[in-house]
């Protein structure tokens, strides 16, 4: 192959990737959106798993406690809007992070 002929090849790539990038996008967006919803709806069903060492959360009371309300939301997600470093000061496995806060 030629110079000539790499620079024709490259630029047919570049080429392809913008057009599969631009394809891919929707779908890209659709899954951060489905994956998204689905952490909403298990931390609604209360399916969060926490490692053993770490006690479970009651975000219900915690919310309760502070006047928060919490509607058809999740309380976790609402104590993780609502105070940021309260969410971030309690031990647990977040699904909304998706980290374990010591």
């Amino acid at each position: 192959m030629t110079v000539i002929d790499l620079e024709q090849e490259s630029k047919l790539l570049a080429e392809k990737i913008v057009k599969l990038e631009s394809q891919s996008a929707p779908i890209q967006k659709e899954l951060q959106e489905a994956r998204a919803k689905k952490v909403h709806v298990e931390a609604l069903l209360g399916q969060t798993s926490q490692p053993p060492n770490i006690p479970k959360v009651c975000w219900k009371t915690l919310c309760r406690e502070h006047g928060w309300d919490v509607g058809l939301d999740s309380a976790h997600r609402v104590a993780r809007k609502r105070d940021p470093h309260l969410h971030r000061s309690i031990p647990h496995n977040c699904v909304y992070d998706d980290r374990i806060y010591p």
